[in-house]
């Protein structure tokens, strides 16, 4: 399951990269499939398993508060802390590897979308 919630993560961020335009990959590729009647194999995503889509929701949540200074910084052990008392939530020591998991693969995607890809 880790494992599927990781390549979903990895292929939907790569979706939402932003373009020089400003849009999102999707967005691009959405008209791409209107004007040829052909979706692109990028739009076909997994989807989020569902018993880790409350993670997938939770990381979201995590990474909304994420502090940036001079670049993007892995979540502090203290944030998600700090995020599960918020949330009166404690992480299971699988959930909290998947958000570590999580974290990784949007600081990747992050610095490739940073380098033009």
């Amino acid at each position: 399951l880790k494992r599927q919630l990781l390549e979903f993560a990895e292929r939907s961020l790569k979706l939402g990269a932003r373009q020089k335009d400003g849009k999102s990959l999707q967005w691009h590729l959405e008209r791409v499939r209107e004007q040829t009647g052909k979706a692109p194999p990028e739009l076909d995503i997994p989807s989020v398993p569902h018993e880790l889509a409350h993670v997938w929701g939770y990381f979201h949540e995590m990474n909304r508060k994420r502090p940036c200074g001079m670049g993007v910084s892995p979540l502090a052990d203290s944030e998600i802390l700090a995020w599960e008392r918020r949330n009166h939530i404690t992480l299971t020591p699988f959930e909290g590897e998947c958000i570590d998991a999580l974290d990784e693969v949007f600081l990747i995607s992050t610095s490739e979308g940073a380098k033009g890809g």
